[in-house]
């Protein structure tokens, strides 16, 4: 809908318009609302027509305003007629539309008249109220003025008392000072004699201390003298040599190229193994790099691949020796090597991968042929070495074991291929130190505590021995027993 005025300045264009084309002789003249009288916000309209027949009764009479020739002739036309009585309407209607906006206009103003004086009485009422609160705040402050007033009133009382016993103390330090400087007057003079004397077995003392620590300077160089040649005794006054040929005639010399591999074979182990294999290769690539094995049981598959890799990949020669036991991954380290040695009594073990999987069927099914891919790039080898079948060395196995552990000693295990040389003397010539002095482990001892059985018998239990190890001891009376 269109606004208010914008109504009133369309239906005053319509009029104009209208005007002028129905006659040059109609005049629309707009009348501000306080020119007559009228209220505000009220337009009045006033128009003057002038007929046709006016016009003809009088043609010489002149206008005020300016118009075109009086002796044209403007006919009417009810048409315009309609329009004016519509615009009139219109500008009535718009004048009571004003009207009721005036009303409104009253009613707002006379709430906001009302709203106002409230706002003045509660102005007043805080106006009120803060004067009063002011009162009293002024009053609490009063009564705190005379507090400050009295305590400090009291404080230069207690000073002035504080003070008075100050000077009273002063009085008597003072006379106790010159009492003590009097003492001590009489007190410097006896110290200054026995300083004197103190000074004087000071100085006999200085002089025997030196007497006494030329004695432990000797002493102790003559300890460091002594300490010196015990080191140097439990040292092999030895130029080390590498042998390209280190077997001879059932003797093998190991050098300080030396590798330990003991206990289970892990990733760890592996990275040990490859690291120092490097590490003699830069070093030197013609004499060869010995892995020696106490005893491993074998250990992870991955990680004995990982050595045999670093030793096929070795320029230098890497042979292995076995001293104890070597079984499963250890044992075809052994087989595969370039060359190995082993004294007659280590026991060498093969069998068939042991694996633990878990998981639904398919998962141990998947975990299964897998473990069948290692155990053929393991055991293929070993058994082309010994001229066999992969299927054979699995039969003989369990034709030499129930269990498929096939073990063997050394000096039969070198006719299966097992392992090369057997050697009666290895000799170690990396030790040229004294271990119990600089060796790294320490002498290992057994604590066998003894318990008494149900029978009241005493007896101690034995610790479990590696596998295929036996206990071969006199025990006549059943003393020692086993877990």
């Amino acid at each position: 809908m269109l606004r208010i005025e914008e109504m009133r300045y369309f239906s005053i264009m319509m009029l104009v318009h209208l005007i002028r084309r129905s006659s040059p002789v109609l005049f629309l003249i707009f009348v501000f609302p306080t020119a007559w009288g009228q209220e505000s916000g009220t337009l009045e309209t006033v128009v003057i027509e002038a007929s046709a027949s006016d016009s003809t009764e009088k043609p010489t009479e002149k206008t005020t305003s300016e118009t075109p020739d009086s002796d044209i002739e403007v006919p009417e036309s009810d048409s315009n007629d309609k329009e004016i009585k519509e615009l009139r309407r219109q500008r009535e209607k718009l004048s009571l539309m004003n009207q009721i906006e005036a009303e409104e206009n009253k009613e707002t103003l006379a709430e906001l008249k009302a709203e106002r004086e409230r706002l003045g009485l509660e102005n007043a009422l805080r106006r009120e109220q803060m004067t009063y609160e002011l009162g009293e705040a002024k009053a609490e402050l009063d009564r705190l003025n005379l507090q400050v007033e009295q305590l400090t009133k009291q404080m230069a009382l207690e000073t002035a008392n504080r003070k008075q016993a100050l000077d009273l103390e002063l009085a008597d330090l003072r006379a106790e000072d010159e009492r003590l400087k009097l003492g001590n007057s009489i007190a410097s003079q006896t110290i200054e004699a026995k300083m004197i004397e103190i000074r004087l077995k000071e100085a006999e003392f200085k002089i025997e201390k030196a007497g006494l620590e030329n004695e432990v300077a000797r002493l102790q160089a003559e300890l460091i003298k002594r300490e010196k040649i015990e080191i140097l005794r439990d040292q092999v006054d030895y130029v080390r040599e590498y042998l390209s040929e280190p077997f001879d005639g059932g003797r093998l010399v190991v050098s300080d190229r030396r590798i330990a591999l003991n206990g289970v074979i892990f990733q760890e182990t592996a990275d040990y193994v490859a690291e120092r294999i490097a590490f003699y290769n830069n070093q030197d690539t013609e004499f060869p790099i010995f892995i020696v094995v106490d005893y491993s049981p074998g250990g992870s598959a991955m990680a004995g691949f990982k050595i045999l890799r670093a030793m096929q990949g070795s320029a230098a020669p890497v042979y292995v020796v076995v001293k104890s036991y070597a079984a499963s991954m250890a044992a075809a380290i052994t087989a595969l090597a370039e060359r190995s040695f082993a004294y007659p009594n280590a026991i060498l073990l093969h069998h068939q991968a042991d694996t633990i999987v878990w998981g639904n069927l398919t998962q141990q099914r998947e975990a299964l042929e897998e473990s069948e891919q290692w155990w053929i790039r393991l055991a293929q080898p070993i058994a082309e070495k010994m001229g066999m079948t992969l299927d054979e060395f699995i039969v003989r196995m369990y034709e030499e074991n129930s269990d498929g552990n096939w073990r063997e000693f050394a000096d039969e295990a070198v006719n299966l291929k097992w392992v090369d040389h057997i050697a009666a003397d290895v000799r170690e010539t990396s030790y040229v130190k004294n271990p119990d002095r600089f060796g790294s482990s320490t002498p290992v001892t057994v604590r066998l505590e003894e318990q008494i059985d149900e029978k009241g018998q005493p007896y101690v239990l034995l610790p479990r021995l590696v596998p295929f190890d036996h206990y071969f001891l006199f025990n006549p009376d059943g003393y020692y027993r086993l877990r």
